[in-house]
């Protein structure tokens, strides 16, 4: 860009250059002519035109020096301005990296951070996971547990009903049963005496009823020892169920 400025500058100093020259002829020009009509008219002499011809030219000199000197001021200047342009535009690009970087750091302290509860959130989703299943499982088995104890219960209640049940019949059985021995005998002593003819009193159904007498207590005494044998199974069954 400096070299540009200079070849702009140096093409501004000839084009000014070739117009005072230009203009300086023309002076010079008129310079003459105003010398010639002053010899004509007046007859000056030729040193008092060559002074006066030193003198425009010295001013031109001086003109062109001090046209270089601002020339190579503007440059100066030109090249001052772009090196604090420079240097500006270094400072604000540094400036706005350190910015940048500083972001992007608290950015990624920011992620890490994020990333820290992500994990944390995880552990705690996943212990409850564990949790859950856990009671899950202990649900199913207090569940099941319950079943059980449900149907023991409704299995104690039925054995305690049917035991209840079973020891009534039992004590009815045992109390006929205790009946019919005595009444058996007076049969049989009334059969005998009957078959015997030793008894006016004895009657004809004697042994009928001695028979059907018999045949009861013998079903009698079946029944008793078929509900004591269910007595002792239901009572091994509630050990069994630990009632």
């Amino acid at each position: 860009m400096d070299e540009n400025n200079e070849a702009r500058d140096d093409d501004v100093v000839v084009i000014e250059e070739r117009d005072k020259r230009t203009y300086l002829y023309i002076i010079i020009a008129s310079i003459l002519s105003l010398a010639l009509g002053g010899l004509v008219g007046s007859s000056l002499t030729a040193k008092k035109w060559q002074a006066h011809y030193d003198v425009v030219e010295q001013k031109y000199l001086s003109m062109v020096a001090d046209q270089k000197a601002m020339a190579h001021k503007v440059k100066e200047k030109v090249a001052d301005v772009d090196h604090e342009v420079k240097v500006k535009l270094e400072s604000a690009i540094k400036e706005n990296d350190t910015k940048h970087a500083d972001i992007i750091k608290k950015l990624e302290q920011q992620i890490k951070e994020l990333e820290k509860v992500n994990t944390s959130l995880e552990e705690k989703v996943t212990s409850q996971i564990d949790r859950l299943a856990s009671a899950q499982k202990e649900n199913v088995k207090l569940n099941r547990q319950a079943d059980m104890q449900a149907s023991m219960f409704e299995r104690s209640r039925e054995i305690f009903q049917k035991e209840f049940k079973v020891k009534q019949e039992l004590d009815a059985l045992e109390k006929e049963r205790d009946s019919l021995h005595p009444r058996l005998q007076k049969l049989k002593k009334a059969c005998d005496d009957y078959l015997s003819g030793t008894s006016w009193e004895a009657k004809s159904d004697s042994c009928d009823k001695q028979d059907e007498s018999q045949s009861r207590l013998s079903q009698v005494e079946q029944m008793i020892r078929v509900h004591q044998m269910d007595l002792k199974q239901m009572k091994a069954l509630s050990q069994n169920l630990g009632l």
